[in-house]
């Protein structure tokens, strides 16, 4: 198929967001032909493709047409496999959008008894679907996650076992793991002394695991849409990618690099701030004084050897208030309420750690009519897209603070070093997670007091907000199933 042919095929099958007839980059053309034509545009022919584009670019799109138009020409079976369920769902809501697009794949798409077309159309929420190719002969999607949904004490990917499709494709292939890949790839092993078997592995390189592996195989025929490939076919602009060099994960997402070796261990997460950014951090010469709006942090210990400990942080720098052990949470308040006095602290920019035996310190202020900010880092964050939860994104405001220069002042100096064992890595969802305490605690690293303090000051004031619009939100799904409207699966991705 000729790539003027692939063009003008997509604009008379399928539609883009604004109804109006897709219209296919020439990467993209790149990647769907790989699909439907299951090898290589090269002389190598490879049965094995590996595609990183960058965010936004529409691969998932792009891949759900190219899987949809071979399902209903061909009779094969085609596994969707992604890190997540909501992931493996992005593209069968794809699929299931352009299935309805045209008389083509309609005409041949096979409606399940006691179904009907107006709600699949609608919900989009299947994992699987067949179609009729002639001849009594059937194609077939569907979709699998790489998540157990079975006890913690199974492996992770048992959910793939006993499945087997001659195509695999492997959606956000950095997030799932090597030892799911393996139970995935599994899948096509009994096809391949016909030669029929087909994999391809799609995402952004988050980890260092099999995805890298399948990049450096030279089995694998490669596609690489960077930001700068991207741009010259229109998906982004320049001014955009400047705004998003702030952002997390730029070098992954845009980029489209792996990280280095010595940035990510062998679980996967990666150094938050490093020793020489800290250091640099704490060269501090002469007095220096605070800027600005300033903000108190507090975590509340939780027993054994932790610390309950107090930040105060301006504009321009932080210093290590104090550090305790008492347990009395009502002279814990007390102190935060000298604190606030002493240092002209508003109430509103007081931010303690609530979960747990936090909320005994909040209330008794509170009592006295200060205001203070209740804080449970582990609700949704404000970019929720973003970041898996509240602290994840102020720990990420907080080495953007540090990297334009904020500084670190006082007494426990040392203190500041628990910031170089604070460490993150992608959720499943491709959104930035910190590691949590117990995790470190299992790897032998002490309660981050003084780090959890400090962070805790880059909540963002409307954070208590999101609560509130969780709440809304899930009431609103409650009345939409009371009415039996059933639930619209989101369409996105990275």
């Amino acid at each position: 198929m000729e790539t003027a042919t692939t063009l003008e095929l997509v604009k008379q099958l399928y539609r883009d967001d604004y109804g109006n007839p897709f219209q296919l980059t020439p990467a993209q053309v790149e990647i769907f032909d790989c699909i439907f034509y299951k090898q290589a545009p090269d002389e190598s022919k490879s049965r094995r493709i590996h595609i990183e584009t960058h965010t936004q670019f529409g691969k998932s799109d792009t891949v759900s047409m190219a899987v949809l138009t071979r399902a209903c020409t061909y009779p094969e079976k085609w596994a969707i496999v992604a890190p997540s369920q909501p992931k493996a769902k992005i593209i069968m809501g794809y699929v299931i959008k352009h299935l309805f697009e045209n008389e083509y794949t309609l005409s041949r798409f096979k409606i399940a008894d006691g179904e009907n077309t107006e709600r699949v159309r609608r919900e989009r929420s299947k994992s699987r679907l067949t179609f009729n190719v002639g001849n009594n002969q059937i194609g077939e999607i569907f979709i699998l996650s790489a998540e157990s949904r079975l006890k913690r004490t199974e492996d992770v990917g048992n959910a793939l076992m006993g499945f087997g499709a001659p195509n695999l494709v492997e959606d956000e292939a950095a997030l799932i793991s090597d030892e799911s890949d393996a139970k995935a790839m599994r899948m096509v092993g009994g096809f391949t002394p016909f030669e029929t078997d087909f994999v391809v592995k799609i995402g952004n390189p988050f980890t260092r695991g099999h995805f890298l592996d399948s990049f450096e195989d030279p089995a694998y025929h490669k596609i690489v849409v960077d930001w700068k490939r991207g741009s010259k076919e229109g998906r982004l602009t320049k001014e955009f990618i400047e705004e998003m060099r702030k952002k997390p994960y730029f070098r992954i997402l845009y980029e489209c690099k792996f990280p280095l070796a010595d940035d990510i261990d062998s679980r996967g997460w990666t150094q938050l701030i490093s020793e020489d950014e800290v250091e640099l951090a704490m060269d501090v010469a002469g007095d220096i004084k605070h800027i600005g709006e300033k903000r108190i942090g507090q975590d509340v210990a939780r027993g054994g050897a932790n610390f309950t400990a107090w930040v105060l942080r301006s504009m321009n720098f932080a210093e290590v208030l104090a550090k305790s052990k008492q347990t009395n949470l009502t002279e814990q308040a007390a102190q935060t309420g000298y604190f606030m006095t002493e240092n002209k602290v508003k109430p509103v920019n007081t931010f303690i750690d609530e979960v747990g035996v936090g909320g005994g310190v909040v209330d008794p202020l509170k009592k006295q009519r200060k205001e203070v900010r209740g804080v449970n880092v582990g609700q949704r964050a404000v970019e929720y897209s973003r970041f898996a939860n509240a602290r994840a994104e102020a720990y990420w405001r907080l080495r953007e603070w540090i990297k334009r220069g904020g500084k670190l002042c006082g007494c426990h100096t040392e203190d500041w070093y628990q910031l170089t064992k604070i460490k993150y890595k992608p959720d499943s969802k491709g959104r930035l997670r910190i590691m949590s305490k117990d995790d470190m605690r299992a790897q032998g690293i002490d309660s981050p007091d003084v780090a959890d303090a400090l962070m805790l000051t880059f909540v963002r004031s409307e954070h208590s907000e999101t609560e509130r619009y969780s709440l809304m939100r899930k009431e609103k799904r409650e009345r939409r199933k009371n009415r039996k409207q059933g639930l619209a699966v989101r369409m996105g991705g990275y």
